[in-house]
This record gives structure tokens, sequence and C-alpha cells, in this order.
């Protein structure tokens, strides 16, 4: 018994071997290749695991709001080539001009009696005279007021002479700054000035007369006149008249 198991154990061994030696070459191929897959699969997934992109850690809304904040701002400050500095954009000038004031109007004086202008200034030109009914020059200006009526000197000076004219009657002559002298004709006699006496803007220096023989054919009035350097000037460019309404 224990010699046929050992044939036959024996046989066994005879086979496997004979089995062996004929499928060798098949065993191995498939071990090969079995080693080939285990390798191919430990490698391919730490390949996998490395071209997968990170995973962000900031949220979904977060990593769009960047992106396109990146690209808005690519696309508002673009960036300047090399070695080029970008041009400011030049700034417009508000600055206002500066404005040319206007020439100060000249003030005018006051009237020495208030009325209408009668009669006017005339010395380049002739003016009819009814008194005398002929034409002739007027070195001054005849302001309507009644008799009696207050004088008053158009500006501060000093009296330099009180006279009578033969033709203008009683005249009080008064001179004042910036070579001006005012001349007040036809007054009442006695003035209550004398040479010498000063006075100011608005002082009494007569009274309303009819002492002019010359203008006595015209309405009451106070003779006016006005030099400046010693020559005639026109009063109503510095005395402010009323006009005689027509």
């Amino acid at each position: 018994m224990k010699n046929k198991l050992k044939a036959a154990l024996g046989g066994i061994k005879n086979g496997t071997v004979r089995f062996i030696k004929a499928r060798g070459i098949y065993v191995v191929a498939l071990s090969c290749v079995g080693a080939v897959a285990l390798a191919a699969a430990l490698t391919l997934k730490p390949e996998e695991q490395q071209n997968q992109p990170p995973k962000s850690s900031a949220e979904p809304h977060q990593a769009v709001h960047q992106d396109v904040g990146e690209h808005l701002d690519s696309y508002i400050r673009p960036t300047p080539t090399p070695g080029e500095q970008p041009s400011p954009t030049p700034i417009a000038d508000f600055t206002p001009a500066p404005s040319t004031p206007k020439p100060a109007e000249k003030k005018k004086l006051s009237p020495p009696v208030r009325g209408e202008v009668i009669w006017g200034y005339a010395v380049n030109e002739l003016i009819y005279s009814r008194t005398l009914d002929q034409w002739t020059t007027h070195t001054g200006v005849d302001i309507a007021a009644p008799k009696g009526t207050e004088v008053n000197a158009v500006f501060a000076g000093t009296v330099t002479d009180v006279f009578k004219d033969d033709a203008l009657g009683v005249m009080v002559e008064v001179k004042g700054g910036n070579d001006l002298i005012a001349v007040y004709g036809s007054l009442k006699e006695e003035p209550p000035v004398k040479a010498g006496t000063r006075v100011n803007a608005g002082d009494v220096i007569g009274y309303v007369g009819d002492t002019a023989v010359s203008e006595c054919g015209d309405k009451s009035h106070l003779h006016f006149e006005l030099l400046k350097n010693e020559k005639y000037v026109n009063p109503e460019d510095h005395i402010l008249f009323i006009k005689e309404s027509k």
C-alpha cells in the first residue's frame, strides 16, 4: 500500500512537472501581464491626481468675481509698454478770466438852486437873447428860481471876490479845489459873504435877485458860471441840473 501511494505521488509529481514544462511559457506570460496591469493601475492613479486642477479654497462666487475683476483691471488699466510713461490727461482750465473793472462814474455836484435850466451854455455858438433881442454868447447857465431863494455853494472853497457887473448884476466868486471857480450872478444886493470867507458845499452865499440888466427880460433866475484853469466850461458837465421841460 505504501509503495502504491509513493507510486501515485510520483506520478502526480511527474505529471505536474510535465504540465509545467508543457505550459510553462503561458504561466510566465500570464504572470507578466498581471504584474504589468498592477503596476499600471498603481501608476495611473497618482498621475490622474496630478493632472487634476487643485481645489480652490475660495467659494465659487468668489473665484468668479476675482476672475472678472482681473479682466476689468486689464481693460481699464492697460499695462504700458516698457520704457513708455502714460501721458497724463490734460485738465481743462476753468479759471475765470479777470473782469475788467468799469471806470468809476464821475459824480456830479449838487446845483446852487433847485430849478430847471432855462438858458444854456453857449461860448462857441450864438443863442438868441429875448432881453437884448439879438444873438449872443452865454458864458454860463440860467437856473429858474423865485426871488429870495437861497443860493448854495456847489463846493467848498474861499470867496475870492464880491462885485457888481454892469450886465450880470451882483456877483460872488468862489475858488475851490481842482482849479475850479464858481461865479454866482444876478444876486440880491448885499450878499452875506465877502472876499476871504471860507465856505463849505451847501453854505448860503447869497439870494436870487433881479440885478442882471442883460437878462431882466427872462423870468426870475440865477446866473451861474464855472471856470476850470481860468477858462469857461459847461457847468452841466459838472453840476446835476434839472433840464428845461419842452
